[in-house]
């Protein structure tokens, strides 16, 4: 029973770092009805900001994770504004803006890999050690990384729901058009959904990177986070949490009861059969109500 709940509590830590990525993914799907393939490139961003943050600077942890969210909201709005809104502007199939994105996350990951190149590196030991509850033992850096994933999620939900610029957002989400002729301003929406997926990628990069480590290819797991919001029902922010978690956990127990060899294979597997028999999700509906 200990250790189930260890791998439990292993498997919430790594989920949360799955939401945070895969809320981005429904945020801009529901406003935009397609998938934002840069979100890697924003995360080395944020892991790559925060490290040398750190390393060079010598500043502190809150102070290093700040330094990622303005590095990575920074090249969000950059690539919101010259690789998605010229094409929004000429009514560009939303395939257009996908392989627009792709080439953008292509482009800033290389100059990544050839800058800094593509050795490992380690955080310094900033939260090492755990707290032990019964015979469970949680590392602060997996406590610390689930708590503040919330938190940020908590924050989120209050912009959308209780700010003025949340509701020009979700009035997006439902119309972007007739949201347009009753006066929000759409690049502005844009841009909040952009910084708001800039903040949730260098989030998830700086605690993925301290976790495990920071290369150039890090951002590989976003296609997880991808799985986790289909689960949950792409374009849904809540069902967006509720599947990163359930893939984060079930990932987890597979690879400590069978073996990590098949944990990739279980996780594309999931996708497959959510797609073929589940495609709105296990929060989505035949009509879907986003965010």
């Amino acid at each position: 029973m200990v250790f189930f709940l260890q791998q439990l509590v292993s498997g919430i830590s790594i989920g949360s770092i799955y939401a945070l990525l895969a809320v981005g993914y429904a945020l801009v799907y529901s406003v935009y009805n397609f998938t934002n393939w840069a979100f890697d490139a924003f995360m080395v961003t944020g892991a790559f900001a925060a490290f040398y943050g750190i390393s060079l600077y010598h500043m502190p942890f809150p102070a290093a994770i700040a330094f990622s969210i303005v590095m990575t909201v920074a090249l969000a709005m950059f690539v919101e504004t010259v690789a998605y809104r010229p094409l929004r502007a000429h009514n560009a199939p939303r395939l257009f803006m996908m392989i627009s994105a792709m080439g953008a996350s292509l482009a800033v990951v290389n100059i990544a890999n050839l800058a800094f190149g593509g050795s490992f590196r380690k955080f310094p030991e900033i939260t090492a050690g755990a707290y032990r509850l019964g015979g469970v033992s949680v590392g602060r850096m997996d406590l610390f990384a689930a708590g503040f994933a919330c938190v940020v999620l908590g924050l989120l939900w209050l912009f959308l729901e209780r700010t003025r610029f949340g509701l020009g957002v979700r009035a997006s989400a439902l119309d972007t058009v007739t949201a347009g002729l009753m006066g929000v301003n759409n690049n502005q929406v844009a841009l909040i959904i952009f910084g708001i997926s800039g903040v949730l990628s260098a989030v998830a990069g700086v605690f993925f990177g301290a976790k495990y480590a920071v290369y150039p290819y890090l951002g590989t797991v976003t296609i997880k986070a991808m799985i986790g919001s289909i689960i949950g029902g792409i374009g849904s922010l809540p069902g967006a949490v509720l599947g990163s978690l359930l893939l984060g956990i079930m990932e987890t127990m597979i690879s400590s009861y069978i073996s990590s060899v098949y944990r990739d294979l279980f996780s594309f597997s999931i996708l497959v059969i959510m797609l073929l028999f589940f495609p709105s999700g296990l929060m989505g509906a035949k009509r879907v109500v986003k965010l």
